[in-house]
């Protein structure tokens, strides 16, 4: 068997794909309910033993919101009828078809856990009663025509809610609810329930035809292609030099050596738990140093030994991909880092986000993609306070640092604060207003959740120096991903706390923290645990873990969440934390695929991600820029770390505001929006997020 999986651009389909293969054993191929044509499409149903149409954002009635996806049920596809399942979206455009209305739940539900009563049909059989399920969905069918018939149900505090149907004729159901949500159960059962009733059906009704050629050429249009072969690494790190370096220095201070005798550095910080390694890289004349803009798009800027060149170039992935496919190498020692890009890319390097509506805030092309290629570097471990030196490509960069790093060192006082001349805050009633504008998408069924930013501005005065800048953020919010990178056109502070993603060969790993306490002399880990475990932090957070799941299951076979909904406690805040693993066996894709194709962070879109990304474009009419973007480094030994960046503050060189007396700094924050939020609760969490970094200021 084949089975057909219409997706209409939700954010969990590849969860659902996963879940129809594991527990079918069948060949699963997705589309997109406009990838083609209603004539193209009809010359392959007959390869298929069933249909699968999968949830999406929007109402059904909307054609641009579901495609091809009527045409499946009013004959104009074939005369001859094949099985069907509708998920969500799915179900109400079958219950559409059939003549019922699809009306707004009084009470919406995204990411809530309810108990589903069935009737007994096959689709439910060996499914006890009152199981869980998880529900996304903002409309219902509050009605069924004479056509269909009632499956399943659930209770709404006291209003019944369908939750299955099926076709009284035809083999047609359809779920409400969300069988492969990571909190929904028997989504197994269910689909090998549906895969039985469809081979019964087809084994009777149906002649199935078999054109290998034809499916070819239906997966070859929506195959990816790998962004870089790691099987073609150099089996050898004979390059790497290393030695142990007797410091009792911390990170912070080795740095301070670098900073007072003029030596350029990126520091990737571990300040704080669960981090381990502080990495510093240490670029210099020689060193291969990447820009790229999306308001340029299709060029790529590069300057090593002073000169600057302009390069064309399909895609900055695809770009960085052939230089480190040059450069792996295989490597036995338990370094995260041995040389390779540290950098940042912006949120808009991510996908769905329309580059031509935005409005320009720097005098040049704005900086989304600034990466080096560093060759030398020091790693401290935090853990064991061993400090180390490395590298890959100077053979006299270990003995010509060591005086250097041996120099005494005068720690100048760090400021409890740095001074502005100005601080311009969201506006209050503006965000409210985003808020509601947030929430009618919500209720329309556009989005199940809204990750609604602001931004805040800052006027520093020109001569302030952007590391004291750090190192008094870094003394008032130490976080796991800290990060200083001061590049030609643009600055990132980081105090981050959100890993974004991690790989080596074997897998990646997802941190998304959604829900957030402060911490007050009153807030113990025992009450910051009772506000984070309710249904509104619950969903916002498993909504997330699902979309991310669906964005390693795209690429990854093997997808596993090892933590789910955890609360973590960090100096300014208690947060709510799921670990997702993704594994490369039986791929060909590597973590640079997972990362190129899963940007923006998910954490700071929303679900669906596509649609939200677009409407929070329209909401915040802003561009974002590094803030909600990511930072970190990839190793050419194929390791790599990239975290969040939140709790954070920024600086474009050329921004359109900067003057003569000030550096404009930029610092965003904001939160999840989902129905179950307040405009009041969200303001007073976006301030308690701002103030991560802006306690380091005052005006």
């Amino acid at each position: 068997m084949t089975i057909l999986l219409i997706d209409s651009y939700d954010s969990f389909t590849y969860n659902l794909r996963s879940l129809i293969e594991e527990a079918s054993g069948e060949k699963v191929i997705t589309i997109h309910n406009d990838s083609l044509p209603v004539n193209e499409l009809s010359k392959y149903l007959d390869l298929f033993s069933a249909i699968i149409v999968g949830p999406g954002p929007g109402h059904p009635k909307i054609a641009s919101d579901v495609g091809v996806i009527p045409d499946l049920f009013n004959d104009v596809l074939t005369n001859v009828k094949i099985p069907i399942l509708g998920i969500c979206l799915g179900f109400q455009s079958l219950c559409l078809s059939q003549g019922c209305n699809v009306d707004k739940l009084n009470s919406i539900k995204h990411g809530q856990v309810y108990k589903v009563e069935h009737h007994g049909d096959q689709l439910f059989q060996g499914i006890e009663q009152g199981y869980k399920s998880v529900r996304y969905h903002s409309l219902h069918v509050p009605k069924l025509s004479d056509s269909l018939k009632e499956l399943a149900y659930c209770d709404d505090e006291g209003e019944k809610i369908i939750m299955a149907v099926k076709h009284k004729d035809y083999p047609w159901y359809g779920v409400q609810y969300h069988p492969e949500s990571i909190c929904s159960e028997n989504g197994s059962n269910l689909i090998v329930n549906f895969i039985e009733i469809a081979k019964s059906y087809n084994k009777i009704s149906r002649d199935l035809k078999v054109n290998d050629k034809l499916i070819d050429q239906l997966i070859s249009s929506i195959d990816v292609r790998p962004l870089i072969p790691i099987s073609n690494k150099d089996f050898s790190s004979k390059y790497l030099k290393t030695e142990e370096f007797q410091s009792h220095k911390t990170a912070l201070e080795i740095c301070e050596t670098l900073q007072q005798n003029n030596r350029e550095f990126l520091l990737l910080n571990s300040a704080s738990f669960p981090g381990t390694w502080s990495i510093i890289g240490l670029p210099n004349a020689n060193s291969l140093r990447v820009t790229h803009s999306t308001e340029n798009n299709e060029v790529i800027y590069t300057e090593r030994d002073g000169k600057k060149l302009k390069e064309n170039c399909s895609s900055v992935w695809e770009y960085i991909s052939e230089i480190m496919e040059r450069k792996m190498v295989s490597n036995d020692t338990d370094f995260p880092f041995i040389g390779g890009f540290m950098g940042i890319f912006s949120y808009e390097e991510g996908d769905h986000i329309h580059i031509s509506n935005l409005p320009k805030i720097t005098k040049e092309n704005i900086p989304d993609t600034k990466l080096i290629f560093i060759e030398n570097l020091i790693l401290v471990n935090n853990f064991t306070k061993k400090t180390y030196i490395l590298s890959i490509g100077d053979d006299n960069f270990i003995q010509d640092i060591k005086p250097l790093l041996n120099l005494p060192i005068t720690l100048p006082p760090t400021p409890q604060v740095i001074k502005t001349n100005d601080i311009t805050r969201p506006d209050e009633l503006v965000y409210k207003q985003q808020f509601e504008d947030c929430q009618k998408l919500l209720a329309s069924g556009d989005s199940y959740e809204l990750c609604l930013t602001s931004s805040t501005k800052l006027k520093v005065p020109k001569e302030t120096d952007p590391w004291m800048i750090y190192k008094t953020l870094t003394k008032r919010n130490p976080a796991p991903y800290s990060a200083y990178m001061n590049f030609d056109d643009c600055i990132l502070i980081s105090s981050s706390p959100e890993r974004f993603i991690s790989w080596d060969d074997i897998k990646c790993e997802l941190r998304p923290i959604k829900g957030t306490v402060k911490k007050t002399e009153d807030m113990t880990f025992e009450k910051a645990s009772a506000i984070l475990n309710t249904p509104k932090e619950i969903g916002e957070n498993l909504m997330i873990v699902d979309l991310i799941r669906h964005d390693l299951y795209q690429l990854l076979d093997k997808v596993e969440v090892s933590k789910l909904m955890s609360v973590e406690e960090y100096s300014t805040v208690f947060q709510l934390v799921s670990i997702i693993k993704g594994y490369f066996s039986n791929t060909s894709y590597s973590g640079i695929d997972i990362l190129s194709r899963s940007l923006p962070p998910g954490s700071m879109t929303g679900a669906p991600k596509k649609r939200s990304v677009e409407l929070l474009q329209d909401i915040e009419g802003a561009r974002r820029g590094i803030y909600s973007g990511v930072c970190g480094y990839w190793s050419i030994d194929n390791k790599a770390d990239w975290s969040v960046i939140i709790r954070s503050i920024f600086h474009y060189k050329s921004d359109l505001e900067n003057d003569d007396v000030n550096n404009l700094w930029r610092i965003g924050a904001g939160g999840a929006i989902t129905v179950l939020s307040d405009s009041e609760g969200e303001w007073q969490e976006l301030l308690t997020k701002l103030d991560s970094a802006l306690q380091a200021f005052t005006n």
